[in-house]
């Protein structure tokens, strides 16, 4: 009978296991199912054919905060571009189910840690999680010695990666990068530095001294334009290259406020950080000139990035950074965190667009982009008449 008692209970036990591991299978297989249809919705959001979308992936600065460094993404239908890849962003994109594996080329404003230090992840993880096609490195002199740094310190990571999973899964032919050095901008001199399906993207001179060569970027697409500064003061060419933008997405300094800072920092002994804020006031934006330019300019947007100091609680991003802004710009102002997306409106024309459908049938991911244009062009020739949008996505920081 005991035994029997025994036999029993371990039947019961058996049982009650493998329901245990059925359910935890049933919950693992939804939970995934979900997550692989929001990643799919993201990605048809973003590269939706009547917008140009812009993807604040990293608002923060070297100052310690919650913020991934600085890094911007911009989707143009299946075209992928980002500018610069701090610390923190390669794993702040793919928390906010940024594509990473459709990434087309990468643009760097200058060579600070918090504007680069992501290059080497976002090179590898953008191969890892599928990317086919080679990536291009674009930035001023001294790039292709960043990006070779890079290449020497994955070297062994690819090797490993193709090792295990196999060449079919990881084919090294796409792993790495390519350096595309261009010559420095000077004065108010543009520089055409890519120019690909329609998108076309100019360096001009940012003043970030004694940080040199340092950039700026114009990107224009169907009559549409939008700026990156990177890091900067207020120029005569940035003021010029910004006029009737978009978008001007910016760099911002609270003067004042780092100014605070320093002084509580020396009456505290802490001679070492009152030394650092004083010196990073010379080289970049005080929100009051930042309005200035904008009004200036003429830009129908402005949206906040690498803020200095970098305030999380919005009432203080808003009285430090927002209203100073607003005594002298009066158009839109986003103020930027991790996951702020910016979407710039298209007209949309089917012809404008063939050679984007071109890119999308040869790629093979732009299933799902074609459907959406065929929708778009049977129900309009014209195409669909959009207000600007704004929407903050991801983690709150």
């Amino acid at each position: 009978m005991e035994r029997e008692l025994k036999k029993a209970a371990g039947d019961v036990s058996h049982s009650l296991e493998r329901l245990r591991t059925s359910a935890t299978a049933k919950l693992v297989s939804r939970t995934l199912r979900a997550r692989q249809k929001a990643r799919a919705e993201t990605v048809v959001d973003l590269e939706r054919p009547d917008a140009l979308t812009v993807v604040l992936c990293g608002t923060g600065s070297p100052i310690p905060s919650k913020r991934a460094q600085a890094c911007t993404a911009i989707f143009v239908g299946t075209q992928f571009l980002l500018f610069d890849v701090g610390n923190g962003a390669a794993r702040r994109m793919e928390d906010l189910d940024i594509p990473v594996g459709h990434l087309n080329a990468i643009f760097l404003t200058h060579f600070h840690s918090d504007h680069i230090a992501d290059l080497g992840e976002t090179i590898d993880r953008s191969w890892v999680n599928g990317r086919r096609e080679h990536l291009s490195i674009f930035g001023p002199e001294g790039t292709s010695d960043i990006v070779r740094g890079c290449l020497d310190a994955y070297s062994r990571e690819f090797g490993y990666r193709t090792a295990h999973h196999g060449v079919e899964m990881m084919p090294p032919d796409f792993a790495g990068a390519t350096a595309m050095e261009f010559r420095a901008p000077s004065g108010d001199e543009t520089v055409v530095v890519y120019e690909e399906h329609g998108i076309v993207v100019k360096a001009f001179k940012a003043n970030h001294p004694p940080v040199v060569p340092a950039v700026s970027y114009r990107i224009e697409y169907a009559g549409k334009v939008v700026v990156v500064t990177g890091d900067t003061t207020a120029t005569a060419a940035l003021t010029e290259q910004s006029r009737e933008a978009d978008l001007l997405v910016s760099e911002v300094m609270n003067m004042d406020l780092v100014h605070e800072i320093e002084a509580a920092s020396r009456a505290a002994g802490n001679e070492f950080n009152a030394r650092i804020l004083h010196d990073i006031r010379s080289y970049h934006m005080d929100a009051r000139d930042l309005g200035q330019l904008a009004r200036e300019a003429g830009v129908k947007k402005l949206a906040l990035t690498h803020l200095i100091p970098p305030l999380d609680h919005h009432v203080q991003a808003t009285t430090y950074f927002k209203c100073p802004i607003e005594e002298m710009y009066h158009g839109e102002i986003v103020l930027g965190k991790d996951g702020t997306r910016i979407v710039v409106p298209l007209q949309y024309v089917l012809e404008r667009n063939h050679s984007t459908l071109e890119v999308a049938r040869r790629s093979g991911r732009g299933v799902i982009y074609l459907y959406i244009v065929s929708l778009y062009a049977l129900h309009s020739t014209a195409g669909p008449d959009l207000s600007d949008e704004v929407r903050e996505s991801g983690p709150a920081v």
